[in-house]
C-alpha cells in the first residue's frame, strides 16, 4: 500500500479534478499519441459529492485551490474483483483507510471547519487506486476562509504518512513499497513513471528521436528486469549503450542516482533504485504493530498542535482518535459494491419467496400511498391560493402587450397620449371575448366615473382667465359660452348602410383623437372610456360625452360653433349621421355600442 499525492493542484479546467477521477472514458497520452481510454469497470464514487467539491474548488480565490492524494494497492494486497463484488472484509479495510487518511490530513480540525471532500475509485488497470480530492481551505472559528495544505512540501508531512502507511500496514498485512523486497530496481519521475505505465499497457515502445527521456527509463526498467543484470555494474555495461543512441550523456549523482543531461535540455533526468549504491532513503522492514501506532500517534499530535496554533489561536480541542478502534469500527460508510456489480446474494431462507413478494407488494403499496398523499397535499394547497393577484397580474399583462400596439398620439398642444393608451389598453383587440365588447365585471367603476381608468383629468390654469381659456379651447371672438348640458343640442349618430357592422374600439379613439387636434389645436384633451362603453374627450374646463347610444352631449366652457364642428368631423369621419335631439327621448336598447364595436 502507498501513499501518493498528485503534483496538479489548480487547473483552469472548472471539471477538473473530477473529470479526470471520474469520467468513463479519458484522453491520455499513450507514446507520443493522444488515446481515448475507457475505464473499465468504471470509477466508482466512494464518498461525498463531486459537485459541491468541485463549486467550493471553483469558489477559492487562492493560487492553489485543491489536493488529490492516491492510495494505491498491488494486485496482491487487494483482489479488485473481490472488492467490485462487495467482500466485506476488502470493503471494510479499504473504509478503514480512508478514514484515518482524512484524520491525519486534517489532525485537529473540528469537522464542521473541514471542507467537503470526494473520494473515487479506479480498477481498470487491475489494480486498485484510491483518489481523495480536497479543497485547499478550512474555516476558522471566526467564519473566515484560510487556505490550508494537507501535505505541505516537508519532511515531517511525508513521515506521518508514512507512519500512517505503516499501521494500515501492520494492521491488514499490506506490502510495504519501501520493503527491500518490494523496491523497485529502477525508477524516474513519477510523469515520466506513468507515461511509461500507460505505454506498457497499450504496448507501446518510445523512440530516442521523439521522446528520449521516456526512452531511456523504458528501456532501463527492461534492462533492470533481465535476468543478466544483477548489481549496478551489470547494469551501467548495457546501459551505456543505451545512452549512445541519443544525445544525452549520465554520469553519477548524488546517493548513487544516475543524472542524465542533454545540451539540447536544460532539465535533467534522474534515475534512482536499488540497482544503485547509497539511495537516500533506504526501505525498511514493516514495523510492528505497536511501535507503527506509536509512530503515527505521535505525528497526529504534533499536526494538531501545529493546526490549532495556526488556524484557531488555541480554540480547537480535538481529541486524539483511538486508532485500534477505529480500525475496528470506521467512522464513515462506502456503498457495498460496485454498481456494474451485481450485489451479493444473500443464503436462501425459509419462506424466502413469499417474504420477498410481501415486501414487494408493501412497498409497491407504500408508492402508491405517497403519491396519493402527495398529490391531495398538493390540491389542498392549491386550493387555498387566491387566484384574484394572478387575474390582476393577467389583465396587467394584457394591457401592457395591447400598449406597444397602439399607436401613441403624442404632438405638443394635441390630445394626450397617456390618457388615449389608457383608455384603448383597457379593451384590447379582437379576441379578449370575441367581440371586443368591454368588460362589465361589477369590480370596476360605476356610473359617478366615467372615465374609468384612472388618468388625471386637465383641470383649469388658476392663473389663466376665462377668455384664454376660450382661445385654448378653440372657441371664436364673440361666440356664446355655454356652461350646461341643457345649453348645447345633443346629437345623436346612426349608423349608415356604408358603415360595416362593427367598429372597433381602436377606430372610434383614432377618429375621437384626430378631430379634437383639428378643432382644438391649441388644447390638451384627454380622451377616455367608462366601464359603460362610452367615450369621453375633456378638455382644461369643458368635456363632450359619446355615450353607448351613440348620443353626443357637451358641457362646460365650450363654444357652440367648435362643439358643432367636432359633431361633423365625427359623422364624416365614421360615415355616420348626426340628428339633433332637441329634446327626443332617446331608446336606451336601440343600438348599444356593444353591437357595433369589434
Amino acid at each position: 500500500m502507498l501513499i501518493g499525492w498528485s503534483p496538479h493542484q489548480a487547473s483552469a479546467d472548472p471539471a477538473q479534478p473530477a473529470a479526470y477521477l471520474l469520467d468513463t472514458e479519458v484522453v491520455k497520452p499513450v507514446g507520443m499519441q493522444p488515446v481515448r481510454e475507457t475505464r473499465t469497470p468504471a470509477p466508482e464514487l466512494l464518498l461525498g459529492f463531486p459537485s459541491v467539491v468541485q463549486n467550493a474548488i471553483a469558489a477559492l480565490k487562492f493560487e492553489a485551490t485543491y489536493r488529490v492524494a492516491l492510495l494505491s494497492f498491488d494486485p496482491t494486497e487487494v483482489d479488485v474483483v473481490q472488492f467490485n463484488a462487495g467482500n466485506k472484509r476488502v470493503r471494510g479495510s479499504i473504509a478503514v483507510a480512508i478514514d484515518l487518511f482524512l484524520a491525519l490530513a486534517f489532525a485537529g480540525v473540528p469537522s464542521r471547519c473541514r471542507p467537503p471532500v470526494y473520494v473515487g475509485t479506479h480498477t481498470h488497470t487491475g489494480r486498485l487506486e484510491i483518489n481523495i480530492a480536497m479543497p485547499r481551505f478550512v474555516w476558522t472559528e471566526t467564519g473566515e476562509l484560510r487556505s490550508y495544505n494537507p501535505h505541505p512540501p516537508m519532511r515531517g508531512s511525508r513521515n506521518a504518512f508514512d507512519a500512517l502507511g505503516d499501521f494500515l500496514i501492520a494492521r491488514f498485512g499490506w506490502s510495504n513499497p519501501r520493503a527491500l523486497d518490494r523496491a523497485a530496481g529502477v525508477m524516474g519521475p513519477d510523469w515520466a513513471e506513468k507515461r511509461v505505465a500507460a505505454a506498457a499497457r497499450h504496448g507501446v515502445k518510445f523512440h530516442p528521436e521523439t521522446a528520449p527521456k521516456l526512452f531511456l527509463l523504458q528501456a532501463a526498467k527492461i534492462i533492470a528486469a533481465s535476468a543478466h543484470v544483477h548489481d549496478r555494474v551489470g547494469f551501467l555495461e548495457i546501459f551505456r549503450d543505451v545512452v549512445a543512441a541519443t544525445d544525452f550523456e549520465f554520469s553519477m549523482g548524488q546517493g548513487g542516482a544516475i543524472t542524465l543531461v542533454s545540451q539540447t535540455d536544460p532539465h535533467p533526468f534522474v534515475l534512482r533504485g536499488t540497482l544503485f549504491d547509497q539511495v537516500d532513503d533506504a526501505p525498511t522492514e514493516s514495523e510492528p504493530p505497536s511501535s507503527a501506532q506509536s509512530s503515527l500517534s505521535e505525528s497526529w499530535r504534533r499536526r494538531a498542535a501545529w493546526n490549532t496554533a495556526e488556524y484557531s489561536r488555541g480554540v480547537w480541542a480535538e481529541p486524539e482518535p483511538n486508532w485500534a478502534r477505529r480500525v475496528e469500527a470506521p467512522t464513515l460508510a462506502i456503498p457495498s459494491c460496485h454498481p456494474d456489480t451485481a450485489k451479493p446474494v444473500a443464503e436462501p431462507r425459509r419462506f424466502a419467496r413469499l417474504a420477498d413478494r410481501l415486501v414487494a407488494g408493501l412497498r409497491r403499496l407504500r408508492t402508491r400511498f405517497s403519491a396519493l398523499a402527495g398529490n391531495h397535499l398538493i390540491g389542498s394547497v392549491i386550493g387555498d391560493i387566491d387566484f384574484a393577484a394572478f387575474r390582476n397580474i393577467k389583465n396587467k399583462l394584457e394591457t401592457i402587450n395591447y400598449d406597444t400596439k397602439v399607436e401613441q398620439i403624442k404632438e405638443s398642444g394635441a390630445v394626450d397620449g397617456g390618457a388615449l393608451r389608457a383608455a384603448s389598453s383597457r379593451f384590447g383587440e379582437r379576441g379578449r371575448d370575441g367581440y371586443g365588447a368591454q368588460d362589465t365585471r361589477a369590480h370596476l367603476r360605476d356610473d359617478g366615473d366615467q372615465v374609468g381608468n384612472g388618468a388625471a383629468r386637465g383641470g383649469v390654469d388658476p392663473s389663466s382667465s376665462g377668455d384664454q381659456n376660450s382661445a385654448r379651447s378653440g372657441t371664436k371672438p364673440g361666440s356664446a359660452i355655454r356652461r350646461g348640458e341643457d345649453d348645447f343640442p345633443r346629437y345623436r349618430l346612426d349608423q349608415s348602410p356604408a358603415v360595416p357592422e362593427t367598429l372597433r374600439v381602436v377606430v372610434i379613439i383614432t377618429a375621437l383623437s384626430n378631430i379634437a387636434h383639428d378643432v382644438f389645436p391649441r388644447s390638451k384633451v384627454e380622451i377616455s372610456m367608462g366601464y359603460q362603453g362610452g367615450f369621453k374627450l375633456t378638455g382644461p374646463d369643458w368635456e363632450i360625452t359619446l355615450s353607448r347610444e351613440r348620443q353626443v352631449t357637451g358641457a362646460g366652457q365650450l363654444s357652440v360653433d367648435s362643439y358643432r364642428l367636432f359633431v361633423d368631423g365625427l359623422t364624416d369621419w365614421l360615415g355616420f349621421a348626426s340628428i339633433e335631439l332637441d329634446g327626443v327621448e332617446v331608446d336606451d336598447g336601440s343600438s348599444p355600442w356593444s353591437e357595433g364595436l369589434d
